[in-house]
C-alpha cells in the first residue's frame, strides 16, 4: 500500500493528475519511448506493476473462495479500480486503464504458479 500511494513519483505537485480510459497507452508509450533509453524506469514502472501483484495470485491459501480464479479476479479487479480512482482523487498519482492491465496480469501469473504449487503438493 506504501508504494500504491507514497512511493516513488508520487508527490509532484506539477504532475498532471488525469484519467487514463484507453487501454495499452502507456504501455505503448513506455515499450516504444522509455525502454530503449530508460531500461531502469521502464522496469521499474512496467515489470514493477506486474511482479508485486503476483503475491496476490496467491490468497486462496488463506481464503478458500480465492481457490476460484473468477472470485479471485472480481474482488482482485473491483479493489484494484478503487486504489487507482484512489491514487487520482487524493492527487497520488493518475489512474490508468494500463496498471489495472499490468497488475492484472500479474495476479494472473501468481495464481497460475500458486495452482502448479498447489497441484504438485496435493499429489
Amino acid at each position: 500500500m506504501y508504494l500504491l500511494y507514497f512511493g516513488v513519483a508520487r508527490d509532484f505537485p506539477d504532475s498532471p493528475y488525469k484519467i487514463n480510459y484507453s487501454p495499452f497507452q502507456t504501455i505503448t508509450e513506455y515499450v516504444i519511448t522509455v525502454l530503449p533509453y530508460r531500461l531502469g524506469e521502464f522496469s521499474q514502472n512496467m515489470l514493477g506493476n506486474i511482479i508485486l501483484f503476483i503475491p496476490y495470485g496467491f490468497l486462496g491459501i488463506l481464503y478458500p473462495k480465492f481457490n476460484q480464479f473468477k472470485w479471485l479476479l472480481l474482488v482482485f479487479f473491483i479493489t484494484i479500480n478503487i486504489i487507482e480512482f484512489s491514487q487520482y482523487y487524493f492527487k497520488r498519482g493518475f489512474a490508468d486503464i494500463d496498471d489495472v492491465i499490468l497488475n492484472t496480469l500479474g495476479l494472473t501469473i501468481g495464481y497460475i504458479i500458486y495452482k502448479k504449487w498447489f497441484f504438485i503438493k496435493g499429489k
